[in-house]
This record gives C-alpha cells, sequence and structure tokens, in this order.
C-alpha cells in the first residue's frame, strides 16, 4: 500500500505543476492586457487633451509632417510668427505648383522662396524622421517646433528623436477630431487603438538602440536649400492624411 501511495503522489506532483504554471502564463497574460488597455486609455486621453504649449517658445527651425491642411497652415502661420528661422515640409508627393503650396502654408511668395524646404522622399513616418535628421542636422539645428496632427504627434516625436539621437522637439499638435465627445466615438476610438498600436511597434523597433542612436551624416552641399541657394523644385502636393 505504501508503494502505491508513492507512486500516486509522483503522478499528481507533474500534474500539479503543469496547472501552476498554466495559472502563472494566465496571470501574465491578464497583465500585459490590463498594461495594454491601461497604456492606451492614457494615450487616448492625452491625444485628446494635447494642445500648443503657451507661450509657445522659438526655436531654430519648424518641421511639418504633410498630409492635411490643417497641419500646413498652421506651419505656415508659425513661420510667419518667426517662430524658426526655416521650414521644412516633409512628405511632399507629386504634382503641386509652387502656387498651390502658397496657398497651404498661407505665406507669400517671397517667403516660400527664402525661407521654406521641401522634403519629397519621405513615404511615411520612419522617412519624416530620417528626412528631419538630414535637415537638421545639415543646418546645424538643435530645437525644432514640429507640427503634426494630436494622434500622430507621439509616434513622430519618437521616430524623430531616434532619427536625429535626441534633438530637443517642442510639439505643435494640430487637432484632427471634429466633434463633441472623441472618446465616446466608437470610430474615433477604434483609429486611436490602430495609432497606439502603431507607436507601440515603433518604441519596440526602436528600444534596443534608441540610446545610441547617432544623428544622420550630414549630406553633400546643395542638398539642403540654405538662404543663399535657389528654392527647391516642387514635385508633388502634400500626401494624404497619415493613416
Amino acid at each position: 500500500m505504501r508503494r502505491r501511495r508513492v507512486k500516486a503522489d509522483g503522478q499528481a506532483r507533474p500534474a500539479s505543476k503543469i496547472r501552476n504554471f498554466a495559472g502563472f502564463v494566465r496571470f501574465l497574460l491578464l497583465l500585459c492586457l490590463i498594461l495594454l488597455l491601461a497604456g492606451f486609455a492614457v494615450f487616448a486621453v492625452s491625444t485628446e487633451n494635447s494642445s500648443p504649449q503657451d507661450p509657445l517658445p522659438k526655436a531654430d527651425g519648424i518641421v511639418i509632417l504633410t498630409g492635411g491642411t490643417g497641419r500646413m497652415l498652421a506651419g505656415g502661420q508659425l513661420l510667419q510668427r518667426k517662430k524658426g528661422e526655416r521650414l521644412l515640409a516633409s512628405g511632399v508627393a507629386t504634382s503641386v505648383s509652387q502656387s498651390d503650396l502658397i496657398d497651404l502654408l498661407g505665406i507669400s511668395e517671397q517667403s516660400l522662396d527664402c525661407c521654406v524646404d521641401i522634403d519629397t522622399a519621405a513615404k511615411d513616418t520612419l522617412g519624416n524622421g530620417r528626412e528631419t535628421a538630414i535637415w537638421a542636422s545639415a543646418l546645424g539645428y538643435e530645437h525644432i517646433i514640429l507640427v503634426t496632427s494630436d494622434y500622430h504627434m507621439a509616434r513622430a516625436k519618437l521616430e524623430i528623436t531616434t532619427a536625429t539621437g535626441g534633438i530637443r522637439i517642442t510639439p505643435y499638435p494640430v487637432d484632427s477630431y471634429v466633434g463633441d465627445s472623441p472618446l465616446t466615438d466608437t470610430q474615433r476610438l477604434g483609429f486611436l487603438w490602430r495609432e497606439y498600436l502603431k507607436l507601440l511597434a515603433v518604441w519596440v523597433r526602436g528600444a534596443g538602440n534608441r540610446k545610441t542612436a547617432a544623428p544622420q551624416p550630414v549630406p553633400a552641399p546643395g542638398d539642403v536649400m540654405r538662404e543663399q541657394q535657389e528654392p527647391p523644385t516642387i514635385t508633388g502636393p502634400a500626401r494624404a492624411e497619415e493613416p
């Protein structure tokens, strides 16, 4: 009888360990889900409550991540207020005229010629970060005002910080929601959830090298327009709103 009990106890132990391990895994999954949802709640609330700093400090330059007339007009107004000596419109695509760009920015032709640089290489937020790093490095800028939609600001800041190695960024979020109660709008919440997952993906991708990331190399002379150079060639309109 004693031998049978030992055998039964031996069979019980592995089953008990499996149950304990399964319970631990379920606990970890639940904890991860709670943290994920809590992080989303913080992201959603901070997005909907974001607004430009007041008073807004002056920076070396202004960067617009194109994707909507609201962004372009806001950046143009900051240039007119002399909040930066130059403005970069990053992500300009195809078939826009110089007059169209003047209208989008709400500035004069003289301001466009002297103080606006056009990036047509960036196709996404990662590209925006890369091109902003090249532009800022070439001009020796250490502080920029970043103009983009409120929901896009966190991811854009992360991409640019990683690409530049830590340039100072003053955010200038542009309100992207038309309505009264964004946090009770299921369509808006779904949109913010997708943006939140994109932000997490960028954070995970850069977690290993963010602290050691070096700024992009300075481009060859002429790659970035300076005041003494000719205005850039305009090759297209601002791209569609960042998904």
